[in-house]
């Protein structure tokens, strides 16, 4: 009984919301958001997309200039990710074996479509526990057009022109408002075609000028540009380092 008493004279006069006390309190978390930023803008027959290549953690902290946070899952389909990499790698290896598991069965590669609701089943699957990382699927879909989907972290899924994910999606949705979905210009403003090139000077902008303002996004950018019937084509663009 005394021992209680101590314990809650102690829980009276240091409880457990005030700052000083939950500063000392060390609790296991088994996520570390690692940041980074992904953006994808589909077109009539292409898509680009892109992500940066910093890793760091607590923001400041910077573990690698050069992650691969990018993956090319077969000659129409591309995943990129942002956010935990434990949870990336592990996604990454579910869906090789998934499209491996596909190609044996039914001796084609799977399409972005039937991609798509793939990986909204897995997260959805993980719903409980899920997987701590911000997830862009891009491809061409069946009637060679481009397609890009974005997810919720379980598995919720919307096939959008243009979406970005990560720690800059903040800065780059805004941007892509303007330039591709016009939907923050006066009605008067000229709409121009949405082509190839322009598709990826907008994306090459959108993370110079994240780099600019977000701590977590910045070294460089992987980018890929896919269209129907032509071979990959990935680039790598120089951004600050700092």
């Amino acid at each position: 009984m005394k021992k209680f008493k101590e314990l809650m004279h102690e829980v009276t006069v240091n409880p457990l919301w005030m700052p000083k006390k939950q500063a000392h309190q060390h609790r296991w978390d088994p996520y570390s958001n690692e940041g980074g930023t992904t953006a994808a803008i589909a077109g009539s027959n292409f898509i680009v997309i892109a992500t940066d290549t910093r890793m760091s953690q607590q923001g400041m902290n910077i573990l690698t200039r050069d992650a691969e946070k990018i993956h090319i899952l077969n000659k129409n389909i591309i995943m990129a990710n942002a956010g935990f990499h434990g949870d990336v790698l592990c996604l990454k290896r579910i869906f090789n074996d998934r499209l491996h598991n596909y190609r044996f069965n039914y001796r084609r590669d799977m399409t972005v479509n039937v991609c798509s609701e793939l990986l909204s089943r897995n997260l959805y699957y993980r719903r409980f526990f899920p997987l701590y990382t911000c997830v862009l699927l891009a491809g061409i879909d069946e009637n060679g057009r481009g397609a890009v989907f974005d997810y919720d972290p379980i598995g919720t899924i919307e096939r959008n022109p243009y979406s970005a994910t990560g720690s800059g999606e903040a800065i780059v949705m805004p941007f892509f408002d303007a330039q591709i979905g016009y939907k923050t210009l006066s009605s008067t403003a000229i709409h121009p075609e949405m082509t190839l090139d322009r598709a990826v000077k907008i994306v090459k902008d959108a993370f110079r000028m994240v780099s600019e303002r977000e701590i977590q996004t910045g070294d460089s950018i992987n980018l890929v540009v896919m269209e129907a019937g032509k071979e990959l084509k990935m680039t790598r663009v120089s951004l600050r380092e700092d």
